[in-house]
């Protein structure tokens, strides 16, 4: 299932987010755009939150939704629900969606400071732009055609870069060192799985699951899961399936793909590698630069690429790496301020220090 770009408008209360999306919902639809609006409500009723979803209805989004967990029930679809799924349900006609608040979601955001509390940007990185704020990129608060212009500009490149392309989470394995199926991992009470799901889904536009069948708790209801098409082959055989599944259309298609063990994993990361994608080479690989290692578990892989894996799958390949080296894939230097997000987890002692670090960042 196919879902807009998503791009959430944070800050304070009384920061003036409402009136910002009045004001730029209009100048992107006179370029042609259909923008949908979703506003975050915690402690409204439904009647009150109402109200600012028809001014945004009036200012030409469509829809225009207020959403919590008194705001919205539509087709089993609740308020609460993932923003993600809300944006499936309902906004899968629309070329871009804004949403009001979600601050803890993994979308890109831009964030908005009260006019008599200006701060800093802070440290979240899907933060991209800062009106108000005292450092980082930003513009005044009342330049919304620098807003609207910055907006055109950040969904020019999603466009680009979810090209023929469908996010893959691998979740097969036997994880025999943790001992329980590493899909069910989690972090600050989050599903690992479901939150690479929405990583994926935002820059693919569409996600898949493959490997053993998944528990669908916290996990988007719009990616779907595909079992390994032959069981045992390991992740490359997991890559094989998800490649076939994103090509069954007819119209050959990359896959991102992203091992559900690797909880650190950001929307930085994945721009960046997705950024440095070579369609002509058979795939596309980070490196490590802490370990100097190929990382083929975060990668992108080209749909031509799926006869030559099936070949070495027959001749008894089982270890990604042994593919990449005759291959010829694409090798992607990845900064030293990234290699964090490449950490994948196989104990439970290695799950535990990595739940201490990412809940003490925040993640």
């Amino acid at each position: 299932m196919l879902v807009p770009p998503v791009l959430c408008v944070i800050g304070p209360s009384g920061s003036g987010k409402t009136l910002l999306l009045e004001r730029l919902i209009p100048s992107l639809a006179a370029q042609g755009l259909r923008v949908a609006a979703i506003k975050h409500c915690q402690h409204v009723d439904a009647a009150a939150s109402g109200k600012d979803s028809d001014r945004l209805a009036r200012a030409g989004a469509a829809p225009a939704i207020a959403a919590g967990p008194n705001a919205l029930e539509v087709g089993g679809c609740r308020g609460d629900a993932l923003l993600l799924d809300l944006v499936a349900a309902f906004c899968r006609d629309c070329d871009l969606v804004l949403a009001e608040g979600y601050s803890r979601s993994v979308h890109d955001k831009v964030l908005l400071f009260h006019p008599e509390r200006p701060g800093r940007g802070g440290d979240d990185p899907s933060v991209r732009l800062v009106i108000g704020g005292g450092e980082g990129p930003q513009v005044g608060r009342d330049d919304v055609e620098t807003v609207a212009s910055w907006v055109l500009e950040w969904l020019r490149r999603r466009r680009d870069m979810r090209k023929a392309l469908v996010g893959a989470v691998l979740a097969g394995g036997g994880s025999r060192r943790m001992g329980w199926d590493k899909s069910a991992l989690t972090i600050s009470g989050r599903r690992v799985l479901g939150r690479l799901c929405e990583l994926l889904a935002d820059r693919a536009g569409e996600v898949m699951i493959v490997g053993g069948a998944p528990d669908r708790r916290d996990v988007p209801v719009c990616a779907a899961w595909h079992p390994d098409a032959r069981a045992g082959l390991g992740p490359l055989g997991g890559i094989a399936t998800a490649l076939r599944v994103a090509s069954a259309g007819g119209q050959p298609r990359a896959i991102v793909a992203v091992a559900c063990d690797m909880p650190a994993v950001g929307g930085e990361l994945l721009d960046f590698v997705l950024a440095g994608r070579d369609q002509s080479a058979p795939a596309t690989v980070p490196i490590n630069p802490a370990t100097g290692r190929l990382e083929p578990l975060l990668a992108v892989y080209e749909a031509p690429a799926l006869g030559s894996i099936e070949a070495a799958l027959e001749a008894g390949t089982r270890a990604v790496r042994d593919w990449l080296a005759p291959a010829g894939a694409h090798l992607l230097a990845v900064p030293d301020r990234l290699a964090g997000q490449l950490e994948n987890v196989n104990t439970p002692e290695e799950l535990e220090a990595a739940r201490r670090r990412l809940e003490a960042n925040g993640t």
